[in-house]
């Protein structure tokens, strides 16, 4: 990735009404499934139940983009073999693509809420895309604490491209932004849409199912869990939102 720097910084203020709107569509696109113990996603329970979980990027249409939040999990190495990747060829995230009539090198922005494996796995076929993370979770992924390594794969987020690091609350565009949202990883963000009158929020990681958000319940794989629960407060705190949980299969699909 080619360091720049960013200036564009947002607020935290998601209430406003009166946004001059540039977005166009959202669609929530797929990349299949990968199996995981349940227990990674709520803190203190399910152990030992495997669950099937949705892999659901997110396409944001706007005047100037075609940006993608998180691009799924990829193909996974041979030393990833515990985690089952069940998809078939429509399932895949360049088919969802081509339904709507774009192709990878259409796409001019990836917005990774984080680096684990399973949001940024198909970043490398965006050669024309811009990367924006946060810059704490890049600086993490490269060198992450024994306890982290598994999800972090560097062939997956090392890929050739100009990376947009950012530090905070960000706006893309009017309507479009990206909160920090940290604790499931160190530098984790979410993302929110002005769109028909509501706040969708891409909780990503953050809140990978409903229960997160309406039980308060934190993830079971975090980095820490004072800024995870600090940070499913934060969505909460969101006027007219709807929340979009990265890994909740109900919402596969989901007409925004």
């Amino acid at each position: 990735m080619n360091d720049t720097t960013s200036s564009r910084h947002g607020n935290e203020d998601y209430r406003g009404p009166d946004f001059l709107l540039t977005v166009q569509d959202i669609r929530l696109l797929r990349d299949g499934y990968f199996t995981l113990d349940k227990s990674f996603l709520v803190f203190g329970k399910y152990q030992g139940e495997k669950y099937k979980a949705a892999l659901k990027p997110l396409l944001i249409r706007t005047e100037k983009e075609n940006i993608l939040v998180d691009t799924g999990v990829g193909v996974l190495p041979p030393k990833y073999k515990g985690f089952e990747v069940p998809r078939k060829n429509e399932e895949m995230l360049e088919y969802s693509l081509s339904r709507l009539t774009l192709k990878p090198a259409d796409i001019t922005l990836v917005v990774n809420t984080h680096l684990h494996f399973d949001h940024c796995g198909n970043n490398r076929l965006f050669p024309n895309a811009k990367f924006l993370v946060q810059t704490d979770e890049v600086r993490y992924a490269y060198h992450p604490d024994r306890f982290m390594k598994v999800s972090y794969l560097r062939e997956f987020f090392d890929v050739e491209g100009e990376f947009l690091p950012v530090s905070g609350p960000y706006k893309i565009e009017d309507g479009v932004e990206v909160v920090p949202t940290p604790g499931h990883s160190i530098g984790h963000q979410s993302v929110i849409v002005k769109w028909r009158g509501r706040n969708v929020v891409y909780c990503g990681d953050a809140a990978p199912l409903p229960e997160n958000i309406e039980r308060r319940n934190i993830t079971g794989m975090i980095y820490s869990t004072a800024q995870g629960l600090e940070s499913i407060d934060k969505l909460r705190r969101i006027e007219s939102p709807y929340y979009i949980y990265s890994h909740d299969n109900a919402q596969l699909d989901l007409k925004l």
